[in-house]
């Protein structure tokens, strides 16, 4: 199967360096400063100390190729779409295309995107990229350390969902032969109904979780600032309400919420730290202030949409204040 891949980050990297280790045709689509680049890329599965997959020579392209059969997006939820207070449908003031330009200007093959999805993002990616857009939901999560390797969590009993809903007749083969190839690549993967909604609702219910490590600059920093922890747990439950109005919030999810308190988080994350401190350097990797963009951008989307649905957050608009103010790099 000829699969490319728009994004060459972590995510990115675990599914295309384990289709590619297979047998399947993978391209990355990067910028085009980056084609040149002659580096491995390399995968080390945390949970399985023995599963190290080295793609030698990664394809790179700055375009997506005309014989693709499915193209898989896995850029940050703000690289995503154009958005009218920053890119507008029109190219970009530093000259460097959108999403939206790579897939208008690609072959007719289904569009996978990996990254979550708000109903606002999906209107304008698929409006200023002419065709229909299939949301998926991850089951692996990594990083990449300072080696340039990706360290990857791959879970075998959980699963990568793509949304059977919508788009062609004629894509649904291709959507899943690619569940197909990516479950012989060791990463489960199948097709389900209201993939979209689960994604969309799981995504808002956790948020203010992942967005609370960078407001309070790490992990360790944030348990030790009550404030800004105490306005995360309370924009949780804001969250969760509007979560549950928009769709199924995946089991274990709510398994974390309902557990989640100021009493259980710092024993809890002192567990971890115990029997897994590389789980704990992830959160702060993946979800520090690194991603600050990501985080301010999507949390203004889930305001927005709990407006939308009658539903107040006015911690959750405390603590993108606190992200917001914060200074670069802390």
């Amino acid at each position: 199967m000829r699969i490319s891949i728009v994004g060459a980050g972590a995510l990115g990297r675990i599914y295309g360096v384990r289709l590619a280790t297979q047998g399947d045709d993978v391209t990355f689509v990067v910028r085009p400063e980056r084609v040149s680049d002659v580096r491995p890329f390399v995968i080390e599965q945390v949970n399985s100390a023995d599963r190290r997959d080295t793609l030698e020579r990664p394809r790179l392209a700055a375009d997506i190729p005309a014989d693709t059969d499915v193209v898989l997006v896995t850029v940050r939820f703000d690289q995503l779409a154009p958005r009218p207070d920053l890119d507008g449908v029109a190219p970009r003031a530093d000259g460097r295309r959108t999403v939206a330009d790579l897939l208008r200007g690609g072959p007719a093959a289904p569009v996978v995107v990996l990254t979550p999805l708000m109903p606002p993002e999906r209107a304008a990616l698929e409006g200023a990229a002419q065709r229909h857009i299939t949301p998926a939901m991850p089951s692996v999560s990594g990083y990449l350390d300072e080696r340039g390797v990706v360290r990857a969590w791959i879970v075998g009993f959980t699963s990568t969902l793509i949304d059977a809903d919508g788009g062609a007749p004629a894509e649904r083969p291709l959507l899943d032969e690619l569940a197909r190839r990516l479950t012989i690549a060791d990463i489960p993967a199948r097709l389900e109904r209201d993939v979209g909604a689960q994604n969309l609702a799981t995504t808002i219910a956790f948020f203010p979780l992942i967005a609370a490590i960078d407001a309070g600059g790490g992990t360790s920093a944030l348990l030790a600032d009550e404030g800004v922890l105490g306005t995360a747990l309370e924009a949780t439950k804001e969250s969760a309400a509007l979560a549950g109005r928009l769709g199924d919030v995946a089991p274990w999810t709510k398994l974390l919420i309902r557990a989640i308190g100021p009493l259980a988080l710092k024993p809890g994350v002192a567990l971890v730290r115990l029997l897994a401190p590389e789980a704990l350097r992830f959160l702060d990797v993946h979800f520090g202030p690194k991603l600050r963009a990501q985080h301010l951008a999507m949390g203004a989307t889930i305001v927005a949409l709990g407006r939308e649905h009658g539903v107040s957050l006015p911690a959750l608009e405390r603590l993108l204040t606190v992200i917001e103010r914060r200074p670069e790099g802390r």
